[in-house]
């Protein structure tokens, strides 16, 4: 009889939860005209409902890459020019300041160098970058939290041995260099009813995609300070939760009759003294309907950090990171070639062609309202 051998996690410390989007969609929340008298909100209310619903982000307590201010991101960073089309020949142009980022030029001519010391961020100067997206007809304005991590630390992947079904051995796996990368833009959207000012819903942004909380969800989910949701930014990667837990994304499962084995990658988020209160650590830097002028930083059409990088790796290197992290009992369910497999599974997740070095908020679908969801 096989014995069940747990090298790091219990059961009962894997949190699902809920993932909750407005009605039946799946895919993408996006904004729809509605016919309403709802008047723009002033520039004093947003700042009042700022004050009120502004979230307190919590990080960590093993973070090492906190959350930064634009200025000292770029206080640690080159502006790289690329001479040639391959990007072999640059030259640099010393360090930059918000004021001084290029607004146009060719496709991936400039891109950020990030000192080794950058990376660490600063919380102390960090904020949260504010955006108030409304259209005439919406009865609701989106405000719109951007948070800035100068260096995104590597992902880990918790991996069960599987024998007829059953999980016999589990293991979490670090996977350097996958995940890593320079610059991370991650957002929580908090949706306020125009007319009675009242929280409506939120999103919160986890990678690529993101969770949607409306109704009743919002009490039965958050923890609040006040009227203020908590939410918790996850080790290394900086995705966006409700809650502290291990947060599971990307489940799979291949094989397990007879063997066969499953994963997904850990989220975690924990309580700590690391936060962030964007109630008042933030600067407003986008309302259309207010005419308010975005800062030259924002409308920057080059990438936050080189491309590519440690983001090209193939799926025997990734076979081989499994395998050696594995441990003896994780082993005997991941020879070489069911590695190659499962990094057919993972690669997708951690690497995309924005991953490292990703573009300004403004580029991002998320900026006009456009929310993907699981």
């Amino acid at each position: 009889m096989a014995v069940a051998v747990d090298y790091h996690i219990f059961t009962d410390s894997i949190s699902f939860p809920p993932q909750v989007v407005q009605s039946s969609v799946r895919g993408l929340v996006t904004p729809t005209a509605i016919s309403t008298t709802a008047k723009p909100l002033t520039l004093d209310q947003i700042k009042t409902l700022i004050g009120k619903y502004g979230p307190i982000l919590n990080l960590h307590p093993n973070e090492k890459y906190f959350n930064t201010s634009v200025e000292d991101f770029l206080g640690h960073s080159e502006l790289i020019e690329v001479i040639d089309k391959k990007g072999k020949k640059t030259r640099s142009l010393g360090t930059p300041t918000p004021t001084s980022l290029p607004q146009a030029g060719k496709d991936s001519q400039y891109y950020l160098r990030l000192a080794e010391d950058g990376k660490k961020g600063d919380l102390e100067s960090a904020k949260a970058y504010v955006r108030a997206s409304w259209q005439p007809g919406m009865p609701y304005t989106d405000l719109q939290f951007w948070f800035f991590n100068a260096y995104n630390g590597p992902g880990t992947l918790h991996i069960d041995g599987l024998i007829m079904d059953s999980i016999t051995s589990s293991g979490d796996i670090n996977m350097a260099p996958l995940g890593e990368h320079v610059g991370d833009w991650e957002m929580s959207m908090v949706r306020v009813n125009n007319t009675t000012l009242n929280l409506d819903s939120i999103w919160l942004s986890q990678h690529s995609r993101g969770q949607f909380f409306t109704g009743d969800q919002l009490e039965r989910t958050f923890k609040f300070q006040g009227t203020q949701p908590i939410i918790f930014a996850s080790l290394n990667g900086h995705a966006n939760f409700a809650r502290a837990g291990s947060n599971p994304t990307e489940f799979r499962k291949i094989g397990g009759i007879p063997a066969g084995f499953d994963f997904f990658v850990r989220n975690d988020t924990a309580l700590s003294n690391f936060k962030l209160d964007c109630s008042k650590k933030y600067e407003l830097v986008s309302a259309d309907f207010l005419d308010i002028k975005p800062p030259a930083w924002l409308t920057y059409p080059f990438r936050w950090g080189p491309e590519g990088t440690s983001t090209h790796i193939t799926p025997t290197a990734v076979a081989e990171i499994v395998q050696a992290a594995a441990g003896n009992e994780l082993s005997k369910f991941l020879p070489l070639a069911a590695g190659v497999i499962l990094a057919g599974e993972i690669l997708p997740h951690f690497v995309k062609g924005d991953i490292n070095g990703p573009t300004s908020p403004s580029r991002h679908g998320s900026w006009m309202g456009t929310y993907p969801v699981y």
